[in-house]
């Protein structure tokens, strides 16, 4: 069982990896992942055993800390799994789209970052059938899911995804519930557009992430420089 403090840690790992944008030069489109490079004995053989579960049993067993806190074990893990039933993958991490990231219900805060992160490296590994899906999803779907759609599509490659994280820049929709413990609203599309965005073209001299603890004015203050750049 994991301890709370390296619960912690995990936590804020997959968080930082599903918003925190990186400020360099900018740069070109995100590459689709390879998956040939050899690891170790152990971990080669849980992948191949990992491979025979089925697409749930693969899903949750992602979610293990060995598999978040290394990036390349999760995707060779994803590709051996579902390279021969991607539409299962897909189809699985498709529906966790649909539930809040963070979610407070009764004073108890759920934290669903760590799905987010899973369905994020699936949909990552299989962009071909993914993106279609995706923008599908996106046109049809609630605040909530064009919320996660776009925390999870910052690193697929092709202008479709440009086209929407731009467009989105402009959706001041509210996605997000209140955070009790953060000063600032919400966060709205735009405000996620805008830290995948960021991420997406490694721009420089801007700032790298729009939280819940920012007011609003702020916020906009921001999205408009970003604008500019684009």
């Amino acid at each position: 069982m994991v301890n709370r403090g390296k619960t912690c840690i995990v936590l804020g790992f997959v968080m930082g990896c599903l918003a925190s944008p990186i400020a360099v030069s900018m740069a070109s489109e995100p590459q689709r992942p390879e998956f040939d490079r050899v690891l170790d004995q152990k971990k080669e053989n849980a992948i191949q055993n990992t491979s025979k579960l089925s697409a749930t049993e693969v899903f949750e067993r992602l979610k293990d800390v060995d598999y978040i806190v290394d990036e390349y074990y999760m995707k060779k893990t994803i590709y051996n799994a579902f390279q021969h039933r991607e539409i299962d993958g897909i189809a699985l991490s498709l529906q966790k789209l649909s539930l809040p990231e963070k979610e407070f219900t009764n004073g108890k805060t759920t934290h669903r970052s760590r799905d987010l992160y899973v369905v994020k490296k699936i949909l990552e590994s299989f962009p071909e059938i993914s993106i279609l899906k995706l923008l599908k999803l996106y046109e049809s779907g609630d605040a909530v899911t064009k919320g996660n759609v776009i925390r999870v599509s910052g690193k697929l490659e092709g202008p479709a995804v440009d086209r929407l994280l731009i467009d989105a820049l402009s959706d001041k929709t509210v996605c997000d519930q209140q955070d009790p413990e953060a000063d600032g609203p919400p966060l709205r599309l735009c405000d996620l557009a805008y830290n995948q965005l960021v991420l997406r073209f490694q721009v420089k001299n801007v700032l790298r992430t729009l939280g819940p603890v920012q007011m609003i004015e702020t916020r906009d203050y921001h999205i408009a420089v970003l604008k500019g750049r684009l």
